[in-house]
């Protein structure tokens, strides 16, 4: 019985890390590009439907956008040093 606990016991840590890592990091991904969409405003240059027009984040979704993008840049390189020298960090 108490293999059994054991086991699941790291089943369970294993399924919450794939979990965060696994469907976490793409979501929250896909947070900031919503971030970036939202409130943003847009600028018709000389009023006609064919000429050009500039659109821009608003600065409480560019701060949002900002954030998410690095927690996933710091998770990724967080992920290549522990491949590269997860033996000299973790023994």
């Amino acid at each position: 019985m108490d293999i059994l606990t054991k086991a699941l016991s790291e089943l369970w840590q294993v399924l919450l890390v794939g979990l965060v890592l696994g469907a976490g990091l793409p979501a929250l991904f896909a947070l900031g590009m919503r971030s970036l969409n939202a409130g943003r405003t847009v600028a018709l240059a000389g009023g006609g439907a064919g000429s050009g027009s500039t659109s821009k984040p608003s600065a409480l979704g560019m701060t949002g956008a900002v954030i998410c993008f690095g927690i996933v840049v710091l998770a990724i390189a967080f992920g290549i040093v522990v491949i590269i020298y997860g033996n000299k960090i973790f023994g």
